[in-house]
């Protein structure tokens, strides 16, 4: 039950004119028999926006086509560009500049993602020195300037550059956590100016993982309890410089985190049995005490983080008893001022979708990329 404070801050929110504001369908990949599943999006500005993915025949009888998808203007039009890997992630720190992984290697562009170099990047020599980022093990890099970045990704890899991505070297702070390198991976990085979170999990095998998938078998799926798994993370406040480790066993997964100043948005998103699909936690690095802000019976998947403050969550409304049945549900997103009330926004009701990436340089500024091949746009 909402006390009568909660109720006025809703109001009072629904009055103020972000709270007008609306997603509608910018893009849709309509084509016979074919389906663009996006795997990750950048709008670096407000015109510039990129996304990479794949064309999947669904009858099967094609091999998936990878491809970019770029605008100039805000999203009005898009084009379609071939890659020649398949690509895991992309990061962009300006208009121009942007270094995307596929599953063999690394690639850099001067040129909005028009064209890409193939990067080979080598490992400089340690005693602790890892398999190379072009073996495969990367799946999310992040620059802080044009030189310097971090890659992170299986089993506990995480790297560090000085030349744009030529040379890397190993964190070795990331080795220390507990976990088995076999079954734990760093899977998220974000800074926010000399703020940086690399996070983690460590997921033991478990003996009652099921043979068939979980939407195949359901009741057995809804028995299988969630168990807490392992949390990594490395904190720095110098811009990478120097790297603090902590781990903690939590339930389910962090499937998106976002930083601004000392505060921090990590989605966790659990299995088909929980209580909830997912769950918002809202880190203070001053206090270190986690709280959580979210949860619900949408499954949420992505979250944005902006000054006022300002938060969106990009979820989906599962469409049956399990969190995770790979069938499209109804795409919803929620936004807040301040961690307590949280308010549904306008959708347009075409948009459907299992998973969503959250982008854009600002709050009135967003984008919305589906594994559907939908982007949605913020608009008044």
């Amino acid at each position: 039950m909402w006390s009568d404070q909660k109720i006025l801050a809703a109001i009072l929110l629904l009055a103020t004119p972000a709270f007008a504001q609306r997603w509608k369908v910018q893009y849709f990949f309509d084509e016979s028999r074919d389906t663009l599943v996006i795997e990750d999006l950048a709008f670096p500005s407000a015109e510039r926006g990129i996304a990479v993915g794949a064309i999947i025949d669904e009858l099967g009888k094609k091999a998936p086509r990878y491809t970019t998808l770029l605008t100039s203007d805000g999203g009005d039009h898009w084009t379609l560009s071939p890659l020649l890997d398949p690509p895991r992630s992309i990061f962009f720190l300006d208009d121009s500049t942007g270094w995307m992984v596929t599953d063999n290697a690394f690639w850099f562009t001067a040129e909005s993602g028009k064209s890409w170099k193939k990067i080979a990047p080598q490992i400089k020599p340690d005693k602790k020195m890892g398999p190379t980022p072009a073996g495969g093990l990367i799946t999310r890099v992040w620059f802080v300037d044009a030189h310097r970045g971090f890659a992170c990704g299986l089993q506990k890899a995480v790297y560090e550059t000085k030349d744009g991505g030529a040379t890397w070297t190993v964190v070795a702070e990331a080795a220390q956590p507990a976990g088995d390198p076999s079954h734990t991976n760093y899977t998220r990085i974000a800074f926010d100016g000399l703020n940086g979170v690399i996070v983690g999990v460590s997921t033991p095998p478990r003996h009652d993982d099921p043979a068939l998938p979980s939407w195949m078998e359901p009741e057995r799926a809804a028995r299988r309890k969630q168990v807490p798994t392992l949390t990594l993370m490395l904190e720095s406040r110098n811009g990478g410089e120097k790297w603090t480790s902590q781990t903690a066993p939590l339930m389910g997964a962090i499937s998106s985190i976002r930083v601004l100043g000392s505060d921090s948005l990590a989605v966790f998103e659990y299995n088909e049995s929980f209580r909830w699909p997912s769950e918002v936690f809202r880190f203070d690095t001053r206090s270190g005490v986690p709280a959580s802000i979210y949860r619900d019976q949408l499954r949420v998947s992505d979250c944005a983080l902006f000054p006022g403050p300002r938060a969106f969550l990009a979820a989906v409304e599962p469409p049956g008893k399990l969190n995770s049945v790979p069938i499209p549900g109804k795409v919803r997103i929620l936004t807040s001022t301040n961690w307590d009330v949280w308010t549904e926004m306008k959708v347009d009701y075409k948009a459907n979708a299992r998973s969503l990436i959250m982008a854009g340089p600002d709050a009135d500024h967003q984008w919305v990329a589906t594994d559907t091949g939908m982007i949605l746009h913020l608009i008044p």
